[in-house]
């Protein structure tokens, strides 16, 4: 019998050929070495490419996929293949890059003092930069596809939740650093949403185009916004964890998360949230940790204030190729005090247009809110929808399958499933 992931050797052959010549572009743009701004960010976002390319093959070499799940093999097939004609507009880059290394020339450029012509020119640049984000999208949906199966057991999905937590947790920072910063700790709400989190609740939103464009997409912003209850803070857990399984082991990607919280006043206010995400973040710079340590030594004496904390995040977001903020429940930083101050922050964020900056947040749909984040229609996502009732449905359907004390009542089961969903109206 084949292999259940018997994807052949055209599919295995073209992931070869993606990371022949995803290399050669990297080595190529890096032996440039006075490269401007956006020559480094093409490199880098080939480097992640490349990653992307070697994690998939790993993937495909040890699938997890089930023989009857052949309409899901199908699609990861098809998600490789769709990238044939990029990979080959790829490959003749590589050929003519190939003249334009030829000994001397990059020297002769750098003395006339003249930008190279073809290989960086904008329009170039600009090519390379669309194909890497098309192949990136078809590449990460089979990527993920893979990952999520073999990470669908209890044991791995919680080895997973723990890996982030241990990654955000700042403990590379001195206890000194931590304890002057007094950055509230949001892996404790993370930890309890996902305690609460039905399997494969969320799939519809992280499955979506819309997520996989905010993932790739320069300076992305989503506000996911319903009423109380219909379960946000879960969802934006699921949003956490599957950002986390894009970052991939990418030092270059940083990942940080806030949960505001009406029962707990340390995670209510602007300060708690620049805190943590500064804290998050530095803490991922690998043994570089050196501007948190300059603050400290500024302001021995108490915290920074706000306009330095903003700052300082800006900066470090800036050391990263692609940095991901998550923020959950906007709308329970109290509206009356600090709410404002925080919803202005987060408009000015979005006024720094980083490409490398992914903003999410979650809230009730409430005046102030919506009319400070300025959503755009496509940003602006209304948590009622098929998606959440399919969520819930699961959840009724695995809650009666498996609670012993509902068993005698499985000729009711169909009826009692229907009332419940009908009745629950989203929440």
């Amino acid at each position: 019998m084949s292999d259940p992931l018997s994807i052949g050797a055209g599919v295995a052959g073209l992931l070869s050929l993606g990371i022949q010549v995803t290399s050669s572009l990297v080595q190529f743009y890096s032996s440039y070495k006075s490269q401007e701004s956006d020559v480094i960010r093409i490199t880098k976002k080939l480097e992640t490419l490349l990653e992307t390319f070697r994690a998939l093959e790993t993937a495909v070499a040890s699938p997890r996929i089930r023989t009857d799940q052949q309409t899901l093999l199908n699609k990861v097939k098809n998600s490789i293949l769709d990238c044939k004609e990029l990979i080959d507009e790829l490959q003749e880059e590589t050929r003519k890059f190939t003249k334009a290394s030829e000994p001397g020339f990059i020297e002769r450029a750098k003395i006339s003092g003249r930008k190279i012509a073809y290989p960086f020119r904008q329009s170039t640049l600009q090519k390379l930069d669309e194909d890497i984000k098309e192949i990136r999208s078809n590449l990460s949906f089979a990527l993920d596809v893979l990952q999520l199966e073999a990470t669908s057991s209890s044991a791995s999905e919680l080895e997973e939740i723990k890996l982030l937590l241990e990654l955000v947790s700042g403990l590379q920072i001195s206890a000194n650093i931590r304890d002057w910063l007094k950055a509230p700790d949001p892996t404790i709400n993370h930890n309890e949403a996902c305690l609460k989190r039905h399997p494969n609740t969320g799939l519809w939103f992280v499955e979506s185009l819309v997520f996989k464009t905010w993932l790739d997409a320069d300076n992305s912003f989503l506000w996911l916004n319903g009423f109380a209850g219909c379960g946000k803070s879960v969802l934006c857990s699921t949003v956490i964890q599957s950002t986390f399984r894009h970052r991939r082991s990418n030092p270059q990607i940083g990942i940080a998360f806030f949960y505001f919280n009406f029962n707990d006043k340390s995670k209510q206010d602007l300060l708690a949230m620049l805190s943590s995400l500064l804290l998050q973040l530095s803490s991922q710079l690998k043994g570089r940790h050196e501007e948190l340590a300059k603050l400290q030594a500024r302001y021995s004496n108490g915290l920074p204030t706000i306009p330095v904390l903003v700052d300082n995040l800006q900066y470090i977001i800036k050391r990263y190729q692609d940095v991901y903020i998550i923020v959950d429940a906007i709308d329970e930083s109290p509206k009356d005090s600090a709410r404002g101050s925080v919803l202005e922050k987060l408009w000015e964020m979005r006024q720094w247009s980083l490409k490398e900056l992914h903003l999410l947040v979650t809230s009730r749909d409430e005046p102030d809110i919506r009319e400070e984040l300025e959503p755009l229609p496509k940003e602006d996502i209304l948590l009622k929808n098929a998606g959440v009732d399919k969520d819930i449905a699961n959840m009724i359907s695995d809650r009666l399958k498996k609670d012993r004390k509902l068993k005698r009542w499985s000729k009711f089961h169909d009826l009692i499933k229907d009332g419940l969903i009908e009745g629950a109206q989203g929440v």
